[in-house]
């Protein structure tokens, strides 16, 4: 039985339009992926959209045997398709995975610089008559690993460094450094900060990361002793690339 040619030119149309909204429908899917799943999902969602457009348009002039071996390619690629995609997939799980396994281990080895404040004794801690104020800081390493091209910098509120101090390596379990604002220089009553800069072992890769520990704190003079303390305020950690470091020692500008 013959298709009239009005049916087969409608089923043509049908078909194609078919084809064409399963062609956007994976297009718009595809586009929600990564940049590196877009290049390898588009061009194939393409190719397999013309070929089955070619198929319907010339099914009519095509031999049985033409048909059955161009459903055969047809299946071949598909499949060849569907291997290709599975092992992109594949490659970029155990990408990931590995990528999770080298930031648990940066994690679990990073260090943690901390400022603690700390007052001389417990006689001039109850003196004082508050147990807000403290006479100076500690800064020590509370991570797991050792922290390396410490910078530890005394800034005034306008986030300007005063005075610096550098240490080329500080463990975990170190003792810890003194830090007495009042012996650095002459302070008024205002708002200060005491900021660690540092970086960990691993942290030097593609993108190199330092981190950084900054307290902000008061200053208050002592009515009975030419002294300051400091009311520490919340610790704030951050985490920042080259070009957005302190570095108040100009470690940038030295050759490599």
């Amino acid at each position: 039985m013959t298709i009239p040619e009005s049916a087969y030119t409608i089923i043509l149309i049908i078909a194609t339009v078919i084809l064409f909204v399963l062609y956007i429908i994976g297009l718009i899917r595809n586009l929600k992926a990564d940049s590196s799943g877009r290049r390898a999902y588009i061009p194939a969602f393409t190719v397999g959209f013309l070929l089955c457009v070619y198929l319907v348009l010339n099914a009519r002039e095509m031999s049985p045997a033409d048909f059955g071996q161009t459903i055969l390619t047809l299946a071949l690629v598909l499949v060849t398709g569907f291997y290709a995609l599975s092992a992109y997939k594949q490659a970029n799980v155990s990408a990931k995975m590995a990528e999770e396994m080298r930031e648990q281990r940066i994690m679990e080895s990073r260090p943690v610089i901390i400022q603690k404040a700390v007052v001389e004794t417990e006689a001039k801690f109850a003196a004082f008559g508050s147990r807000e104020w403290f006479s100076y800081f500690e800064v020590y390493n509370a991570g797991n690993g050792p922290a390396i091209e410490v910078e530890i910098s005394l800034m005034n509120k306008e986030q300007t460094p005063i005075h610096s101090h550098r240490e080329t390596f500080l463990r975990a379990g170190d003792p810890p450094i003194e830090f007495t604002p009042s012996e650095l220089i002459d302070l008024e009553k205002s708002i200060f900060y005491l900021v660690c800069e540092y970086q960990g072992i691993l942290s030097r890769g593609i993108q190199t990361t330092w981190y950084q520990t900054w307290l902000p704190f008061e200053t208050i003079e002592s009515s009975t002793e030419a002294k300051f303390y400091v009311k520490p305020g919340e610790l704030e950690f951050k985490e920042v690339q080259e070009r957005e470091r302190i570095d108040v020692f100009g470690s940038r500008r030295k050759p490599r």
